[in-house]
C-alpha cells in the first residue's frame, strides 16, 4: 500500500482535510490504486522548529501558512 508523507510547517485541520482529499484522489487517478489503500501522513513542524535564512519562522512567520488558509 502506498504512503504519502507531507512535511510542512504546522497546518490547520481544514488544510489537512483538503490536502488529504486532493493528494489521495490524484495519486489514485495516476496510479490506479484504490483511494482506501493509500495512506497519507502529515509531519508538522512548529514555527520554532524550522528556519529559513538562519531565522526561525517564529521570529519571522511566513505570510501564508500556519492558520492562514488562502485558496487560489
Amino acid at each position: 500500500m502506498p504512503a504519502i508523507t507531507i512535511q510542512s510547517l504546522e497546518l490547520t485541520e481544514e488544510q489537512k482535510v483538503i490536502l488529504a482529499e486532493k493528494f489521495t484522489r490524484i495519486f489514485s487517478e495516476v496510479s490506479h490504486v484504490p483511494e482506501d489503500k493509500i495512506y497519507l501522513f502529515f509531519l508538522g513542524y512548529p514555527l520554532d522548529s524550522a528556519a529559513k535564512g538562519g531565522v526561525l519562522f517564529s521570529k519571522n512567520p511566513p505570510q501564508f501558512g500556519v492558520g492562514q488558509f488562502s485558496p487560489k
